[in-house]
């Protein structure tokens, strides 16, 4: 299956209509739905573009409508806060006037820690090397045959699996990395990360749940603690800890293969009722 890395890169280099307004292409998607993943990773390079030379600190997403990947999506970034260590923008993604998404995005200034910043993190797992592990599909939704192929906004990147338990809170790991050259961009590298964060969170939740069926992504967060850098593999440790009146808890984080942690993330996912 070849990667979709070319037609993603694409689709992320927004048109800029003017300061603070963007429009994104979609890709091609079963039933024409745009991907979480996708349309928050666009939101999260409109609102970089008008915070130049700040690196992204958090990015908190809300989706509430699916929208239609035959066409393209509006973003409109207003300025929230400008300070001399953060600056934050709220981006509204729309399409024909309705809104798809909400995003709060946070920037933060090099150097802002202070000389000798205090830092510390949790261990990276014990886990094979991603060498030693056999290549599979991208997602679980590219798994059978009648969703292979079928998502190109799926196929961009490549993965290992490390373990899969199938039981709460279904701790699962990965290793990841783009399915082909990325530009060095630190704001690419990030929207890129939460891309795939949102998009591969939805499995340990499906696990937990022992089936697959109708579902939505709710709400999406990812903190960063340091810039990804994608010529190397990362480490996806993902869980889905909590699941009540039909909402299910997922979380992850990722760690570079020397051990630093790069972002955390929590999600939650929608499960409606049979109609």
């Amino acid at each position: 299956m070849s990667s979709s890395i070319g037609e993603v890169l694409a689709s992320l280099a927004l048109d800029r209509v003017n300061a603070s307004s963007f429009v994104g292409q979609q890709l091609p998607a079963p039933a024409n739905h745009i991907l979480g993943g996708h349309i928050s990773a666009q939101a999260l390079l409109a609102a970089g573009q008008t915070a130049p030379g700040r690196a992204v600190h958090s990015v908190h997403t809300y989706f509430l409508r699916p929208g239609d990947a035959r066409h393209p999506v509006d973003f409109e970034v207003v300025e929230l806060q400008e300070g001399r260590t953060f600056s934050a923008r709220r981006v509204t993604a729309r399409q024909d006037g309705q809104v798809l998404l909400e995003a709060m995005s946070s920037f933060k200034a090099a150097g802002a820690g202070g000389a000798e910043p205090i830092e510390y993190q949790p261990p990276l797992p014990a886990v094979p090397e991603p060498e030693s592990l056999p290549p599979v599909p991208p997602h679980a939704a590219e798994n059978d045959e009648g969703g292979r192929g079928q998502w190109a906004s799926l196929r961009w990147y490549e993965r290992r699996i490390v373990d899969a338990d199938r039981l709460p809170p279904a701790r699962s790991r990965i290793w990841w990395r783009p399915g082909g050259a990325v530009p060095e961009d630190p704001a690419l590298a990030a929207a890129l990360v939460a891309y795939l964060s949102a998009i591969a969170l939805t499995e340990p939740a499906f696990a937990a749940r022992g089936e697959l069926g109708p579902s939505a992504q709710r709400d999406h967060s990812v903190w960063f603690h340091r810039p990804p850098v994608l010529d190397d593999w990362l480490l996806y440790d993902r869980a889905s800890p909590s699941s009540a009146d039909a909402v299910a808890l997922a979380q992850g984080r990722m760690f570079n293969r020397n051990g630093d942690l790069v972002c955390t993330v929590t999600q939650e996912m929608y499960f409606p009722p049979p109609r």
